[in-house]
């Protein structure tokens, strides 16, 4: 009994794509200052669309409660990001020399 290779089969080559992130490196504090920019934004987008829904201006509540989430899911993330760095500081701190 022989085995057949399977025919009409194409082996397609993948370009190889880099990231941008790859070539520039970022500055820890610059993208730590990014983020809390982006997690301020979003907690005043929410305000706005809650005080616009609660006066009226026919903001639909699926859409207040959507980017309330989105505000208190991305201020939960920053939390944890700031959690982690102080244990990380605390960590060095208990290194003994």
């Amino acid at each position: 009994m022989t085995i057949e290779p399977i025919s009409g089969a194409n082996v397609v080559a993948l370009p190889n794509h880099t990231s941008p992130q790859a070539t520039q490196p970022t500055d820890f504090g610059q993208m730590l200052s990014d983020g809390i920019s982006k997690v301020d934004s979003g907690l005043q987008v929410a305000d706005q669309q809650l005080r616009a829904m609660a006066a009226g201006k026919g903001v639909e509540v699926q859409d207040v409660m959507i980017s309330m989430e989105k505000a208190r899911m991305n201020l939960m993330f920053m939390v944890e990001v700031r959690n982690r760095a102080v244990d990380a500081y605390q960590e060095l701190m208990r290194m003994q020399l």
